[in-house]
């Protein structure tokens, strides 16, 4: 017995060795030096290099497979395998490098793939691998960095909301710029709003920005813009991470992704992740000074706890079939730093359910995929004060959102043909419900939005020339609007007058066509011009809610038009070298009918003074001019750089007051939340071998205020004062499986100011520890 134990060790290894597996080293095709970090698919399994570029991968069983090899800085890899039964395949793979990387895939832009340079307009890409070295904790505060992006997140992880705009427009209006995730809108159609802090950075595989109207092919919300952010999908059969985060203000967090393919076909397979996050902090005081004296023992620090899971499932047999359906839960309680009697005082909860699904393949030449959303938010409010005496009501609204987009297209000879329809449905049924009183305040309204659209991409010259045609009709119906006090008392007695309900339907319909040409001679340079009109209708909460806004009180006008903004746009970008590229746009936008809040010459007593009172009204034309530059570079191995610059004047150019007795004219005046001057810098060091580190500064000037450009009582000043902050992140990844990581931001600690005269979080610092397989 001892003989044959001895003879099976023996014999152990060399059986080991001899079962199918690959191994092999990945090198820099010039240096010949070994690639850390590669990551090398075969078929469903899937590995990365060691420090010496070496990998290996078991239990691999015979066939033919396809070989995929990826790193960032240089050409993917691609091969046809062998694996004969009881042999051991050893490769050695050369790498191009590829110092940047100009021509990404994007489907935003076109509702179908395409290069971004074979697309006539301005689109931003943020990848995965730029995301890993930008200290964010937010998605949308990683779109900060781009040139025209502005985001209005005061607190940081503390703010409950965040608006994301660009060129120009409103800083606070998040509904004129559309927002998807993989390819289905979210904003709400109660508000046009966007609950950023439910996408988590962890699952994002890359975000894609477009830049003037998209109206031409997504409708209402894209008068500004489009987002879409495309989360990951697994590349292996069985992947996934952990990480643990803790840092400023005893914030702690961790994020966790399992993942897989079945199926041992690259090109047909069964897929499935589930993400899971949860955050929460002690927070800090984010009240203004004069509000701390004012309020004294009744301010608390602002927290928040936050809890997420995403599940998603899918088919693909890439020559005939895709298809996905992804279920999302969001959880959050953050409070707003105020407290009497409840026992979190004042504070807001999401609680958000999110179904999306999506089915895409062709027949012979025609293309086509069909995706069905659902979305539900139930919002809550604490909302308790005391002035002269003690009032506490809860604000309840369940805001649904639901629809169909289609889009199809096909190739006839030097023309690429997408047309499709669009069915969107938006409800809201809110209540502020009153405990220290009788009321009891109901809001309601629905809308629909129909769309269909057809676009020709026509390329001709050899391909150096591209002319884009688009045409979108879109229809939208409010119905059902209500607003009703119940048994009112002096709480909301002076809302009486605003009642409404049984209103008949208002309809409208809107035209927004595209133009664009683009002239492209070689590889290193293009130009571009573009005509595109975007618009949006209202959102239900200016249609059938009156109530309390900043400043006063809002009264609902059921009979808002849509807004419109006709954009002329010229750009161009240039290389003058293999590792540097330059980019700029110039622009000019003529917004008509835009939606102001405007006063109505009177006022109302609240319980705590008069107030004006003001209304949501189609009374002004803006003239927007601005120009955009940005540069990316990689001069050497490891190193990359990125720069950009805004400039942009947004201006009333005509403004009409609502009633004679206003002596408001804002005529001359700049819109609000707008600064005229912006700029980023960053600066990435990757060596995988050793660190990587990250450097980025953002400068966003002066912005005013009100739409007066007046002194503001609250802040003491007409503007919010520039600023500039620096964030750093630094990470080091050891054994191909674990990461360490230290994120800073606001590294100066700049205080930044709200306008309500609240203050921002300062320095943010968080330091996270991972492990990923």
């Amino acid at each position: 017995m001892r003989t044959l134990i001895i003879l099976l060790l023996s014999i152990a290894p060399y059986a080991l060795f001899s079962q199918n597996g690959i191994q092999g080293y990945v090198r820099d095709s010039k240096t010949n030096e070994g690639i850390v970090g590669a990551n090398v698919i075969v078929g469903n399994v899937g590995t990365a290099t060691n420090s010496l570029g070496f990998f290996t991968i078991e239990r691999v069983k015979a066939g033919e497979f396809s070989l995929e090899v990826s790193v960032l800085g240089y050409e993917k890899y691609q091969q046809k395998i062998l694996v004969v039964e009881g042999n051991r395949l050893e490769l050695e793979i050369k790498l191009v490098e590829n110092r940047i990387q100009l021509d990404e895939i994007v489907v935003s832009a076109t509702r179908s793939e395409n290069r971004i340079s074979e697309i006539p307009g301005r689109i931003s890409l943020i990848t995965t691998e730029k995301l890993s070295f930008i200290a964010s904790q937010t998605t949308d505060e990683v779109l900060a960095l781009l040139p025209g992006v502005q985001v209005s997140r005061s607190f940081g992880l503390f703010s409950h909301k965040s608006s994301v705009t660009m060129r120009g427009l409103s800083g606070n209006e998040q509904a004129r710029t559309l927002v998807l995730i993989d390819g289905i809108p979210v904003n709400k159609a109660d508000g046009g709003s966007v609950n950023w802090n439910l996408i988590s950075t962890g699952d994002v595989e890359r975000i894609e920005v477009v830049k003037g109207p998209g109206s031409a092919l997504y409708g209402g919300n894209a008068m500004g813009g489009v987002i879409n952010v495309i989360n990951r999908r697994p590349s292996k059969s069985l992947e996934g991470f952990v990480n643990i985060d803790y840092g400023t203000y005893n914030t702690q967090g961790i994020k966790t992704r399992i993942a897989g393919r079945l199926g041992s076909n690259s090109s047909k397979y069964f897929y499935w992740s589930t993400n899971a996050n949860y955050r929460k902090s002690d927070g800090y005081i984010t009240q203004s000074k004069p509000d701390r004296l004012a309020l004294g023992d009744n301010i608390i620090k602002s927290c928040f706890d936050e809890k997420a899971i995403n599940l998603k499932a899918g088919f693909e047999n890439r020559s005939k079939i895709k298809a996905e359906i992804d279920l999302t839960y969001y959880d959050d309680m953050r409070g707003t730093g105020e407290k009497y009697y409840q026992p979190l005082g004042n504070t807001t909860d999401h609680d958000t359910y999110q179904l999306r699904s999506s089915v895409s393949g062709s027949f012979g030449k025609l293309g086509w995929n069909v995706s069905l959303f659902y979305f539900n938010e139930n919002y809550k409010r604490v909302s308790e004060w005391e002035k002269d005496d003690y009032t506490w009501y809860d604000v309840l609204s369940v805001r649904s959102d639901y629809g169909l987009m289609s889009s199809f297209n096909t190739n006839i000879r030097n023309h690429t043909l997408i047309f499709g329809y669009d069915l969107r449905m938006g409800e809201v049924d809110a209540s502020d419900i009153y405990y220290t009183s009788t009321d009891k305040v109901d809001n309601r309204g629905k809308m629909d939005f129909y769309g269909v659209y057809f676009q020709d991409e026509i390329s001709t010259f050899n391909n150096k020339v591209k002319i884009l045609l688009g045409l979108r009709y879109d229809f939208s119906r409010f119905y059902d609007g209500a607003f009703i006090i119940n048994s009112p008392s002096s709480e909301t007695v002076f809302m009486d007058q605003y009642q409404f309900f049984g209103l008949d339907d208002v309809e409208w319909g809107a035209l927004s066509p595209r133009v664009s040409i683009q002239y492209k001679p070689n590889d290193d340079l293009r130009f571009y011009t573009s005509y595109s009109r975007g618009f949006r209708p209202s959102v239900l909460d200016d249609l059938c809610r009156s109530g309390r806004i900043r400043g006063g009180f809002k009264v609902a006008n059921p009979n808002l038009k849509p807004e419109y903004l006709d954009n002329f746009e010229i750009g161009t970008d240039y290389r003058p070298v293999d590792w540097l590229k330059l980019s700029s746009s110039l622009f000019y936008s003529k917004g008509t009918d835009f939606l102001y809040y405007v006063s109505t010459g009177d006022s109302i007593d609240m319980g705590f003074g008069d107030r004006p009172i003001m209304i949501r009204s189609n009374i002004s034309d803006v003239r927007i001019y601005g120009l955009e530059f940005d540069f990316t570079a990689s001069p050497i191995r490891y190193l990359n750089f990125f720069g950009n610059y805004a400039y942009s004047i947004p201006k009333i150019s005509e403004y009409t007051p609502l009633y004679s007795n206003d002596p408001t004219d804002l005529t001359g005046k700049l819109l609000t939340d707008v600064p005229n001057h912006s700029f980023a810098f960053g600066a990435f060091y990757n060596d995988p071998r050793i660190i990587n580190v990250g450097l980025t500064c953002k400068y966003v000037g002066e912005m005013f205020i009100n739409d007066q450009n007046v002194l503001d009582d609250i802040v003491g000043s007409d503007v919010y004062p520039s600023a500039f902050t620096l964030d750093f992140r630094v990470s080091r990844e050891l054994m191909n499986h674990l990461n360490l990581s230290v994120s800073i931001q606001n590294i100066f600690d700049k205080q930044i100011y709200d306008s309500k005269g609240a203050v921002g979080p300062g320095r943010f610092i968080i330091i996270g520890v991972g492990a990923k397989f």
